[in-house]
């Protein structure tokens, strides 16, 4: 593979949004891939933020020298464990520099290997809504890193499927076999979730009983005592309720279990969600009375949303016991 793809590259400032993967192999290849990336913006003049982990955002410090001064930093593992809050980080950069003269662009490595399947799936969905959330407004570049090595093989299958242009072997590696697919949405809130692991706890709740519910999930909530999430688990619930009674048919069936450390919370309901970015879009003052999946999305470990027109909704939102945001290896 070639190292320097983006060294004679630099967007013009009217052009559109542009996402893009790069398929890279090794630290090598990474850091001067993005580090080429990196300095052709810095040249052009155009702000720069490097949302990676950061042992990957340390050695491209030692590759850019002086230049890492000019650039921000992000550690997406903290940020982006849950992956649902990378589109927001992302509006917030594009927020702070729109107004300004000059362009800006972006690399995000959202899919690290490490990550759960849960969490893998979410990245599916967070790719295939980006273009959703920034085409048609400012233009900006987006790079987003895979490292071909470490990850499967079905998830370079899906960077060519969620990203309109792939940069591997230094060119744009766009054919036939490998065609841009685009959001697709409804279909992407479709994808199966696991089925739980342990023991399930179930309840059917209305407006009647809204309020017993914090005191059950308080009860089952005990092993992540001494972890300050208990009340973390009892927010969620009760946000996620409301949003089933307002717009799920008036109730639902709350189900709850442990996988290890881990308390996952679990509503299901007939309704169905029509916004795509539903959860990734930082409430306004209008929109403040509509914040219950965006207030989960913060306080969650991961969310997840299956819902199809016809069969009902499910929101199911994991709080793990332990505050750290590393990479998990299970």
């Amino acid at each position: 593979m070639s190292v320097l793809p983006f060294a004679a590259r630099a967007p013009v400032p009217a052009e559109p949004f542009r996402h893009e993967a790069f398929l890279y192999s090794g630290d090598e290849h990474f850091v001067r891939g993005v580090g080429a990336f990196v300095r052709a913006g810095l040249e052009a003049g155009e702000a720069v933020l490097v949302a990676v982990a950061e042992a990957r955002a340390d050695l491209l410090r030692q590759e850019l020298g002086r230049d890492a001064g000019r650039v921000e930093f992000l550690d997406i593992v903290n940020v982006g464990r849950n992956p649902a809050r990378i589109i927001p980080a992302w509006q917030d950069w594009v927020d702070k520099n729109a107004s300004t003269a000059r362009g800006f662009r972006g690399i995000s490595e959202a899919t690290w290997a490490g990550r759960t399947p849960g969490e893998m799936a979410e990245c599916r969905l967070h790719e295939r809504l980006v273009n959703t959330a920034f085409d048609g407004g400012p233009g900006w570049w987006l790079l987003c890193p895979y490292d071909v090595d470490a990850l499967p093989a079905s998830v370079i299958e899906h960077a060519y499927g969620s990203h309109p242009d792939v940069i591997a072997d230094g060119a744009g590696a766009r054919d036939a076999g490998h065609p841009y697919r685009g959001p697709d949405f409804p279909a992407a809130f479709g994808e199966p979730l696991e089925e739980p692991s342990s023991a399930v706890w179930e309840v059917v709740f209305d407006l009647s009983s809204l309020g017993g519910l914090r005191d059950h999930v308080t009860d089952f909530a005990k092993p992540l005592e001494g972890y300050r999430r208990v009340d973390d688990a009892a927010l969620v619930v009760s946000e996620l309720a409301a949003n089933s009674i307002k717009y799920g048919g008036g109730g639902g069936v709350l189900r709850l279990w442990h996988e290890g450390t881990d308390l996952v919370c679990e509503v299901r309901d007939g309704g169905v969600i029509t916004d795509p970015l539903a959860g990734r879009r930082r409430p306004s003052i209008a929109t403040r009375g509509k914040a219950g999946l965006w207030i989960v999305n913060q306080v969650c470990d991961l969310l997840q949303i299956w819902s199809v027109p016809g069969l009902g909704t499910v929101v199911r939102g994991r709080l793990g016991a332990i505050d750290g945001r590393e990479p998990r290896k299970d």
